[in-house]
Protein backbone atom coordinates (compact mmCIF):
# COMPACT_ATOMS: atom_id res chain seq x y z
CA UNK A 1 0.00 0.00 0.00
CA UNK A 2 1.59 3.47 -1.12
CA UNK A 3 0.66 6.68 1.30
CA UNK A 4 1.34 10.17 1.14
CA UNK A 5 2.19 12.17 4.19
CA UNK A 6 2.11 15.47 4.92
CA UNK A 7 1.01 17.68 7.50
CA UNK A 8 1.58 21.15 8.92
CA UNK A 9 0.88 22.96 5.77
CA UNK A 10 -1.01 26.36 7.32
CA UNK A 11 -2.69 27.52 4.87
CA UNK A 12 -4.06 30.98 4.81
CA UNK A 13 -0.82 32.10 6.82
CA UNK A 14 0.74 35.20 6.18
CA UNK A 15 4.23 34.25 6.49
CA UNK A 16 6.40 37.25 7.66
CA UNK A 17 3.51 39.47 7.56
CA UNK A 18 4.51 43.42 7.09
CA UNK A 19 7.34 42.02 4.49
CA UNK A 20 7.26 42.45 0.62
CA UNK A 21 7.42 39.04 -0.24
CA UNK A 22 4.64 37.50 2.50
CA UNK A 23 1.85 37.81 -0.01
CA UNK A 24 3.63 35.53 -1.70
CA UNK A 25 4.71 32.87 0.85
CA UNK A 26 0.66 32.91 1.33
CA UNK A 27 0.33 31.99 -2.33
CA UNK A 28 3.50 29.45 -2.17
CA UNK A 29 1.52 27.60 1.18
CA UNK A 30 -1.41 26.56 -1.28
CA UNK A 31 0.77 26.06 -4.30
CA UNK A 32 2.40 23.50 -1.82
CA UNK A 33 -0.70 21.55 -1.69
CA UNK A 34 -1.51 21.34 -5.45
CA UNK A 35 2.28 19.70 -5.85
CA UNK A 36 1.33 17.38 -3.27
CA UNK A 37 -1.72 16.41 -5.06
CA UNK A 38 -0.16 16.35 -8.60
CA UNK A 39 2.55 13.98 -6.92
CA UNK A 40 -0.23 11.87 -5.28
CA UNK A 41 -2.41 11.60 -8.55
CA UNK A 42 1.65 10.59 -10.31
CA UNK A 43 2.29 8.06 -8.03
CA UNK A 44 -1.33 6.35 -7.73
CA UNK A 45 -0.81 6.67 -4.04
CA UNK A 46 -3.68 4.66 -2.07
CA UNK A 47 -3.82 6.71 0.59
CA UNK A 48 -3.10 10.74 0.96
CA UNK A 49 -2.95 11.13 4.98
CA UNK A 50 -2.93 15.31 6.38
CA UNK A 51 -1.40 15.19 10.30
CA UNK A 52 -3.36 17.69 11.16
CA UNK A 53 -2.83 21.88 10.84
CA UNK A 54 -4.00 21.68 7.26
CA UNK A 55 -4.89 25.53 8.14
CA UNK A 56 -3.34 27.78 9.79
CA UNK A 57 -6.54 29.35 11.58
CA UNK A 58 -10.09 28.44 11.69
CA UNK A 59 -10.87 27.57 8.12
CA UNK A 60 -13.51 29.74 5.99
CA UNK A 61 -15.77 28.35 4.08
CA UNK A 62 -14.09 29.08 1.06
CA UNK A 63 -10.92 27.64 2.18
CA UNK A 64 -12.24 24.22 2.79
CA UNK A 65 -14.18 23.93 -0.50
CA UNK A 66 -10.91 25.01 -2.15
CA UNK A 67 -8.82 22.23 -0.83
CA UNK A 68 -11.87 19.80 -0.78
CA UNK A 69 -11.44 20.69 -5.08
CA UNK A 70 -8.20 19.32 -5.43
CA UNK A 71 -8.87 16.20 -3.27
CA UNK A 72 -12.01 15.50 -5.25
CA UNK A 73 -9.54 15.64 -8.01
CA UNK A 74 -7.46 12.99 -7.27
CA UNK A 75 -8.92 9.76 -9.43
CA UNK A 76 -7.60 6.82 -7.34
CA UNK A 77 -6.85 8.13 -3.69
CA UNK A 78 -8.37 8.49 -0.46
CA UNK A 79 -7.34 11.25 1.72
CA UNK A 80 -7.42 10.98 5.48
CA UNK A 81 -7.00 14.25 7.32
CA UNK A 82 -7.35 15.67 11.45
CA UNK A 83 -7.37 19.02 13.00
CA UNK A 84 -4.19 20.05 14.56
CA UNK A 85 -3.69 22.51 17.14
CA UNK A 86 -3.92 25.51 14.88
CA UNK A 87 -7.43 24.43 12.93
CA UNK A 88 -8.88 22.88 16.09
CA UNK A 89 -12.21 21.81 16.51
CA UNK A 90 -14.26 24.61 18.02
CA UNK A 91 -17.49 24.71 18.64
CA UNK A 92 -18.39 27.00 15.59
CA UNK A 93 -15.53 25.01 13.29
CA UNK A 94 -16.60 24.93 9.87
CA UNK A 95 -15.23 21.60 9.81
CA UNK A 96 -17.85 20.56 11.89
CA UNK A 97 -20.63 20.37 8.85
CA UNK A 98 -18.71 20.82 6.30
CA UNK A 99 -19.72 17.74 3.36
CA UNK A 100 -16.52 16.50 2.25
CA UNK A 101 -15.86 14.56 -1.48
CA UNK A 102 -16.84 11.23 -1.43
CA UNK A 103 -13.33 10.32 -1.19
CA UNK A 104 -12.08 12.32 1.65
CA UNK A 105 -12.26 11.12 5.36
CA UNK A 106 -12.48 13.75 7.97
CA UNK A 107 -11.85 11.97 11.94
CA UNK A 108 -13.43 15.11 13.35
CA UNK A 109 -13.81 13.24 16.82
CA UNK A 110 -11.59 14.05 20.46
CA UNK A 111 -11.51 11.02 20.77
CA UNK A 112 -9.77 7.92 18.54
CA UNK A 113 -11.94 7.03 15.73
CA UNK A 114 -11.49 4.94 11.97
CA UNK A 115 -12.29 4.62 8.97
CA UNK A 116 -11.33 0.87 7.09
CA UNK A 117 -10.65 0.24 3.58
CA UNK A 118 -11.39 -3.20 2.77
CA UNK A 119 -9.74 -3.15 -0.77
CA UNK A 120 -6.50 -2.34 0.89
CA UNK A 121 -7.41 -4.51 3.54
CA UNK A 122 -6.52 -1.36 6.25
CA UNK A 123 -8.06 0.61 8.78
CA UNK A 124 -6.81 4.05 9.49
CA UNK A 125 -7.20 5.46 12.99
CA UNK A 126 -7.08 8.61 14.41
CA UNK A 127 -8.45 12.07 16.70
CA UNK A 128 -8.92 15.72 16.02
CA UNK A 129 -8.08 18.75 18.54
CA UNK A 130 -11.17 20.33 19.73
CA UNK A 131 -9.20 22.84 21.64
CA UNK A 132 -5.59 24.28 20.97
CA UNK A 133 -3.68 22.29 23.61
CA UNK A 134 -3.30 18.98 24.86
CA UNK A 135 -1.05 17.75 27.50
CA UNK A 136 -2.42 14.20 28.14
CA UNK A 137 -0.19 11.59 26.25
CA UNK A 138 -2.95 10.34 24.29
CA UNK A 139 -1.03 8.07 22.42
CA UNK A 140 0.63 6.00 25.08
CA UNK A 141 -2.16 3.33 25.84
CA UNK A 142 -3.07 3.15 22.34
CA UNK A 143 -2.86 -0.52 20.80
CA UNK A 144 -3.76 -1.64 17.15
CA UNK A 145 -6.07 -4.47 16.96
CA UNK A 146 -4.59 -7.85 15.97
CA UNK A 147 -6.94 -8.89 12.99
CA UNK A 148 -5.01 -9.19 10.39
CA UNK A 149 -5.59 -5.42 9.05
CA UNK A 150 -2.64 -2.90 8.04
CA UNK A 151 -3.50 -0.35 10.94
CA UNK A 152 -2.58 3.10 10.64
CA UNK A 153 -2.57 5.87 13.03
CA UNK A 154 -2.85 9.70 11.98
CA UNK A 155 -1.97 11.67 15.04
CA UNK A 156 -0.79 15.21 15.95
CA UNK A 157 1.87 16.59 18.61
CA UNK A 158 5.00 15.36 19.72
CA UNK A 159 5.81 18.52 22.60
CA UNK A 160 5.05 18.65 25.84
CA UNK A 161 1.82 21.09 25.43
CA UNK A 162 0.34 19.26 22.38
CA UNK A 163 0.26 15.44 22.81
CA UNK A 164 3.27 14.51 24.21
CA UNK A 165 4.46 11.20 22.19
CA UNK A 166 7.00 8.57 23.45
CA UNK A 167 8.29 7.08 20.42
CA UNK A 168 9.37 3.34 21.68
CA UNK A 169 6.19 3.18 23.25
CA UNK A 170 4.05 3.81 20.45
CA UNK A 171 6.36 1.77 17.99
CA UNK A 172 5.13 -0.83 20.75
CA UNK A 173 2.03 -0.16 20.26
CA UNK A 174 1.07 -2.09 16.48
CA UNK A 175 0.46 0.10 14.00
CA UNK A 176 2.08 -0.54 10.95
CA UNK A 177 2.65 2.89 10.37
CA UNK A 178 2.39 6.44 12.29
CA UNK A 179 2.04 8.92 10.57
CA UNK A 180 2.79 11.92 12.99
CA UNK A 181 2.08 16.27 13.04
CA UNK A 182 3.11 19.31 14.66
CA UNK A 183 6.70 18.74 14.61
CA UNK A 184 7.93 20.75 11.56
CA UNK A 185 11.65 19.55 11.12
CA UNK A 186 11.03 16.11 9.13
CA UNK A 187 12.11 12.74 11.18
CA UNK A 188 11.44 9.42 9.59
CA UNK A 189 12.37 6.07 11.71
CA UNK A 190 11.52 2.57 9.64
CA UNK A 191 12.95 0.65 12.56
CA UNK A 192 9.84 2.59 14.75
CA UNK A 193 6.90 3.02 11.95
CA UNK A 194 6.81 6.37 12.50
CA UNK A 195 7.54 9.42 11.01
CA UNK A 196 6.95 13.22 11.27
CA UNK A 197 6.77 14.75 7.93
CA UNK A 198 7.72 18.14 8.58
CA UNK A 199 5.79 20.84 6.71
CA UNK A 200 5.94 21.06 3.03
CA UNK A 201 7.02 24.86 3.24
CA UNK A 202 9.42 27.25 5.75
CA UNK A 203 6.74 29.40 8.10
CA UNK A 204 8.90 31.38 9.66
CA UNK A 205 12.86 31.57 10.20
CA UNK A 206 13.28 29.21 13.03
CA UNK A 207 12.06 26.43 9.70
CA UNK A 208 15.76 25.79 8.55
CA UNK A 209 16.82 22.73 6.87
CA UNK A 210 14.51 21.00 4.22
CA UNK A 211 11.11 20.82 4.06
CA UNK A 212 8.68 18.34 2.08
CA UNK A 213 6.53 15.35 2.72
CA UNK A 214 7.04 11.78 2.90
CA UNK A 215 6.16 8.88 0.97
CA UNK A 216 5.60 5.49 2.61
CA UNK A 217 5.08 1.85 1.05
CA UNK A 218 2.94 -0.10 4.32
CA UNK A 219 2.96 -3.71 4.40
CA UNK A 220 1.85 -5.84 7.58
CA UNK A 221 5.78 -6.86 7.53
CA UNK A 222 7.30 -4.01 6.80
CA UNK A 223 7.44 -0.02 6.10
CA UNK A 224 9.67 1.58 3.84
CA UNK A 225 10.18 5.78 3.96
CA UNK A 226 11.47 8.49 1.69
CA UNK A 227 11.12 12.00 2.57
CA UNK A 228 10.72 13.77 -0.70
CA UNK A 229 12.27 17.36 -0.24
CA UNK A 230 9.93 19.99 -2.25
CA UNK A 231 10.03 23.44 -1.32
CA UNK A 232 10.65 26.47 -2.86
CA UNK A 233 12.44 28.47 -0.74
CA UNK A 234 14.12 27.88 2.91
CA UNK A 235 15.30 30.03 5.65
CA UNK A 236 19.35 29.81 6.03
CA UNK A 237 21.77 31.16 8.66
CA UNK A 238 24.62 33.39 7.52
CA UNK A 239 27.52 34.20 9.96
CA UNK A 240 29.60 36.63 8.86
CA UNK A 241 33.34 37.34 10.69
CA UNK A 242 33.94 40.98 10.55
CA UNK A 243 37.52 42.58 11.01
CA UNK A 244 38.46 46.13 11.25
CA UNK A 245 39.65 46.53 7.52
CA UNK A 246 35.96 45.68 6.88
CA UNK A 247 33.28 48.49 5.63
CA UNK A 248 30.00 48.57 5.28
CA UNK A 249 30.17 48.40 1.42
CA UNK A 250 32.63 45.54 1.59
CA UNK A 251 30.19 43.81 3.81
CA UNK A 252 27.15 44.48 1.70
CA UNK A 253 28.65 42.91 -1.35
CA UNK A 254 29.94 40.14 0.17
CA UNK A 255 26.59 38.70 1.90
CA UNK A 256 25.06 39.99 -1.90
CA UNK A 257 27.24 37.54 -3.37
CA UNK A 258 26.85 34.44 -0.78
CA UNK A 259 22.76 35.17 -1.10
CA UNK A 260 22.73 35.08 -4.49
CA UNK A 261 24.46 31.72 -4.50
CA UNK A 262 22.82 30.17 -2.13
CA UNK A 263 19.62 31.14 -3.93
CA UNK A 264 17.79 34.64 -4.25
CA UNK A 265 14.79 33.49 -3.37
CA UNK A 266 15.66 32.32 0.05
CA UNK A 267 15.54 33.65 3.15
CA UNK A 268 18.19 34.62 5.08
CA UNK A 269 19.28 35.34 8.55
CA UNK A 270 22.26 37.37 9.32
CA UNK A 271 25.01 37.39 12.49
CA UNK A 272 28.12 39.24 12.08
CA UNK A 273 31.11 38.26 14.74
CA UNK A 274 34.35 39.72 15.25
CA UNK A 275 35.85 43.16 15.96
CA UNK A 276 35.45 46.28 13.52
CA UNK A 277 36.87 49.90 12.93
CA UNK A 278 35.67 51.60 15.44
CA UNK A 279 34.04 54.55 13.75
CA UNK A 280 31.95 51.88 11.94
CA UNK A 281 28.37 50.83 13.00
CA UNK A 282 27.03 47.78 11.96
CA UNK A 283 23.80 47.68 14.40
CA UNK A 284 21.64 47.93 10.98
CA UNK A 285 21.95 45.88 7.97
CA UNK A 286 23.44 48.01 4.80
CA UNK A 287 21.35 47.09 1.27
CA UNK A 288 20.78 43.56 0.47
CA UNK A 289 19.90 42.36 -2.66
CA UNK A 290 19.09 39.24 -0.96
CA UNK A 291 15.54 38.44 1.69
CA UNK A 292 16.62 39.42 4.94
CA UNK A 293 14.52 38.22 8.02
CA UNK A 294 16.78 38.76 10.74
CA UNK A 295 20.29 40.83 11.58
CA UNK A 296 22.01 40.22 14.68
CA UNK A 297 25.37 42.17 15.09
CA UNK A 298 27.55 41.03 17.27
CA UNK A 299 30.58 42.66 16.65
CA UNK A 300 32.70 44.62 19.10
CA UNK A 301 35.03 47.86 18.36
CA UNK A 302 38.62 47.12 17.41
CA UNK A 303 41.56 47.20 20.95
CA UNK A 304 44.67 48.40 20.68
CA UNK A 305 46.16 44.65 21.44
CA UNK A 306 50.10 46.19 20.89
CA UNK A 307 49.07 49.09 23.26
CA UNK A 308 47.33 47.28 25.98
CA UNK A 309 49.59 44.20 25.83
CA UNK A 310 52.47 46.79 26.49
CA UNK A 311 50.88 48.87 29.33
CA UNK A 312 49.40 45.97 31.26
CA UNK A 313 52.97 43.73 31.13
CA UNK A 314 53.53 42.01 34.07
CA UNK A 315 49.58 41.83 35.79
CA UNK A 316 47.16 39.65 35.66
CA UNK A 317 45.72 41.27 32.28
CA UNK A 318 49.18 40.97 30.49
CA UNK A 319 49.80 37.43 31.95
CA UNK A 320 46.54 36.38 30.44
CA UNK A 321 47.20 38.18 26.79
CA UNK A 322 50.94 36.02 27.07
CA UNK A 323 48.94 33.02 27.32
CA UNK A 324 46.81 33.53 24.78
CA UNK A 325 49.07 34.52 22.10
CA UNK A 326 51.32 30.57 22.51
CA UNK A 327 48.29 29.12 21.30
CA UNK A 328 48.11 28.68 17.38
CA UNK A 329 46.20 31.33 15.36
CA UNK A 330 42.43 30.77 14.82
CA UNK A 331 39.58 32.25 15.04
CA UNK A 332 38.71 30.57 18.07
CA UNK A 333 41.69 31.88 19.99
CA UNK A 334 40.93 35.90 18.48
CA UNK A 335 37.50 35.46 20.07
CA UNK A 336 38.64 34.08 23.38
CA UNK A 337 41.44 37.26 23.49
CA UNK A 338 38.79 39.66 22.06
CA UNK A 339 36.53 38.48 24.95
CA UNK A 340 38.98 37.97 27.72
CA UNK A 341 40.78 41.03 27.23
CA UNK A 342 37.22 43.25 27.31
CA UNK A 343 36.15 41.16 30.04
CA UNK A 344 39.52 41.90 32.53
CA UNK A 345 39.40 45.57 31.54
CA UNK A 346 35.76 45.68 32.38
CA UNK A 347 36.95 44.74 35.89
CA UNK A 348 39.78 46.98 35.74
CA UNK A 349 42.10 45.19 34.95
CA UNK A 350 41.62 42.24 37.33
CA UNK A 351 40.49 38.90 35.13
Amino acid sequence: MKIIHTADLHLGMYPDRGQPWSEERHEALWEALRRIIRRTEAERADLLLIAGDLFHRQPLLRDLREADSLFASLSHTRVILIAGNHDCLTPRSRYRDFNWADNVFFLGDARLCSVRFDDLNAEVHGFSYCQAEIREPLCDGLRAPDDGRIHILLAHGGDARHVPIDRQLLSAAGFHYAALGHIHKPELSEELRLAWCGSPEPIDRTDTGPRGYVIADVTRRQTRLRFVPDCTAQYLSLSAAVTPAVTREGLAASLCRTMEAQGAGNFFSVTLTGERAPELDFSTPPPLSGRLVQWTDQTFPALDYVRIRREHEGDLLGQFMEEIYKLPASDVRDRALAYGVRACLQEGGRP
